[in-house]
């Protein structure tokens, strides 16, 4: 993820950032699979492909409302959805006789601040939380990052954080997670931290395929036809199930730092409407 400083970039560079930021993240999109398309890229973004190339190419400016879909696909956190907005106004008054949209001049106030965004958004922070309560915890940085496979910076910044929210808390020597929970009313906000959230966990999930002996975990996968109306239900088995599981593991001895996936997803597109139902 690209998290750029505007102030840092040349003006000539600078209202440029927005185009470059969609670039870096087809770039990183086609690196992950080599079969990834444009096509495919402005379908997540919720535009069409024509739109999507002349962006690119600078031939068009996005308007606000597809500014906001764009920055909503590619999940920018409010620190970059800010430098997103900033470069296009720079890109619009670099124009002759193009009126400055405010809301690109004046990003509206984010209601969840980018320190809390980083506590939903990266992984370790509720790794930390639960390493907490692992015998034998150490609440040093350096012995954090080295359990989890983190820096020891990003450890220490992390845990300064769940102590400032009030999810970490000093208990004697040590620390211990507490009883607070998170909650906002920015839905938009919070959904693109916990997509990145959900991104990160299914790439730690790849590592352990790769890395852990069979023993030591447990990933599996079924493939059915099913009815789509009955997600609903599915949906909440599934979190009925995650609880009970959650229940039975946390009340042994705790040793260890797991994360627990169901992952249950279309591979079939959605069959296109005929003109005859439309």
């Amino acid at each position: 993820m690209l998290r750029p400083n505007l102030a840092a970039i040349p003006p000539a560079v600078q209202k440029h950032h927005y185009r470059q930021r969609l670039q870096a993240e087809l770039s990183q999109r086609a690196e992950r699979n080599t079969r990834y398309s444009l096509r495919a890229f402005a379908q997540s973004l919720a535009i069409d492909a024509g739109t999507l190339s002349r962006l690119l190419s600078g031939k068009q400016i996005p308007s606000l409302k597809m500014a906001q879909k764009i920055s909503a696909g590619l999940g920018l956190s409010p620190k970059e959805k800010e430098d997103f907005f900033s470069s296009l106004a720079h890109e619009q008054t670099s124009r002759p006789l193009q009126r400055l949209n405010p809301a690109f001049r004046d990003p509206p106030p984010q209601d969840l601040r980018i320190e809390l965004y980083r506590v939903i958004a990266d992984w370790y922070h509720v790794a930390i939380l639960e390493l907490s309560y692992v015998e034998g915890f150490k609440p040093e940085p350096r012995w954090i990052a080295s359990e989890l496979g983190i820096s020891p910076l990003e450890a220490k910044l992390a845990t300064e954080r769940l102590l400032e929210f009030g999810l970490l808390e000093k208990h004697k020597k040590t620390l211990k997670k507490s009883s607070a929970q998170l909650s906002t009313a920015d839905k938009e906000t919070t959904t693109q931290a916990l997509r990145k959230n959900q991104r990160q966990f299914l790439e730690l999930a790849l590592h352990s395929l790769e890395n852990d002996p069979i023993e030591e975990r447990a990933i599996t996968s079924m493939t059915m036809a099913i009815d789509p109306a009955k997600i609903p239900l599915a949906r909440k088995a599934i979190s009925d199930f995650n609880r009970s599981l959650c229940a039975l593991l946390e009340s042994g001895k705790r040793k260890r730092v797991y994360n627990l996936q169901v992952a249950l997803y279309p591979i079939q597109k959605k069959p296109k409407k005929s003109k005859e139902t439309l």
